[in-house]
């Protein structure tokens, strides 16, 4: 017969479960930290951002776990989740999608992946008729190679005749702007410690001036380091270089952010500002970016918000965000083509 006046052992995997259970629980609950604090201050809460799904999965799979078991520790995935909730709707939405619209700006961004898609083959001409199929009057491309001029970019998009370009150096990507409207005031900031840059133009509709802001923030290099991580000779160096180098771009996106924040600050027109930040919303980068726009997903999105197709959908990255004062999202949808990692985002803005 026991003896319940004793302390009873407590097993070994029970104690661990509830150990697991109130971490996860409080890691998971900072994710918010992620939006406000610099990643040169402390970086693991840009990590936190990042893995924030997966987290989210795993405080679901505890609670399931907990509520067979009819424990309380139930309530600790439940306050995860619940302290999460200003990331759902950077995920889902449900809005109506008029089929036509007679919205002004017909307006789509693209990382274009160098025009190759399988086999180096060229995706251009695909890429062409694609938008030109949706009628897309105002384009923002990410890496379009270097050896592409102004030139070869109007004779492949005949509907933009207005192109404006970074201009590209040795090995480095451009960006691009196109559109059928009148682009003037054409201005590249570039950040003087890596070749990502951002192109800005003033674009005129309906005698209204647009500033369009196209940008490509430093990557995270996960496809140059993963290399490394297959069959490595020395796996715990290979990590600890990878997490580095990634964790390090993180630093970087946090300087070009608030650079380019100085810059949207002082604008004198409203702005469509859009591209590949490679950054979720759950991030500084992203926050500091949008500050008052309004981003188009959340406005006009309709169910599940992804842009980048490899990690098992789960990052959206591309955005296009916009001044709500002057500027109105009638329509949010990526595109469904494989020509690139990424998904074009195309949106119906109409001015006010």
């Amino acid at each position: 017969m026991k003896n319940y006046s004793e302390p009873q052992p407590v097993p070994i995997g029970t104690l661990f479960f509830k150990v697991a259970c109130i971490l996860l629980m409080v890691v998971t609950s900072l994710s918010f930290m992620a939006l406000y604090v610099p990643p040169e201050v402390f970086v693991l809460f840009q990590w936190i951002g990042v893995l924030l799904p997966l987290l989210l999965l795993c405080n679901l799979l505890f609670l399931l776990i907990c509520l067979y078991k009819r424990t309380w520790y139930s309530i600790c995935p439940i306050i995860a989740l619940l302290a999460n909730f200003h990331y759902y709707p950077h995920k889902f939405q449900m809005h109506h999608q008029e089929k036509e619209n007679a919205s002004e700006i017909k307006f789509a961004t693209y990382n274009v992946h160098e025009f190759k898609m399988i086999y180096n083959i060229s995706s251009i001409e695909q890429i062409a008729a694609y938008l030109f199929t949706n009628k897309v009057n105002t384009l923002c491309l990410q890496e379009v190679p270097e050896d592409y001029t102004i030139a070869e970019l109007k004779n492949k998009f005949p509907s933009l005749p207005y192109v404006v370009v970074t201009g590209g150096k040795s090995k480095e990507h451009q960006l691009a702007i196109l559109s059928s409207y009148p682009l003037d005031s054409i201005a590249t900031i570039s950040f003087p410690e890596r070749p990502n840059c951002a192109l800005f133009a003033d674009m005129t509709v309906n005698n209204e001036k647009i500033r369009i802001g196209n940008f490509h923030l430093q990557t995270t290099n996960w496809n140059q380091v993963k290399g490394n991580l297959i069959n490595p000779k020395n796996t715990s160096s290979s990590w600890a270089d990878a997490l580095g180098t990634i964790s390090s771009n993180f630093k970087f996106r946090g300087r070009q952010v608030d650079s380019l924040r100085h810059v949207l600050d002082r604008s004198p027109h409203p702005l469509i500002i859009s591209g590949d930040f490679n950054n979720t919303p759950v991030s500084y980068g992203y926050k500091t970016i949008k500050g008052d726009l309004k981003d188009a997903y959340r406005e006009a999105g309709n169910g599940y918000g992804y842009t980048y197709r490899y990690f098992m959908k789960l990052f959206r990255i591309d955005f296009v965000l916009y001044s709500g004062t002057k500027i109105h999202a009638e329509n949010y949808r990526t595109g469904s083509i494989d020509f690139s990692d990424h998904l074009p985002v195309l949106v119906d803005l109409g001015i006010q």
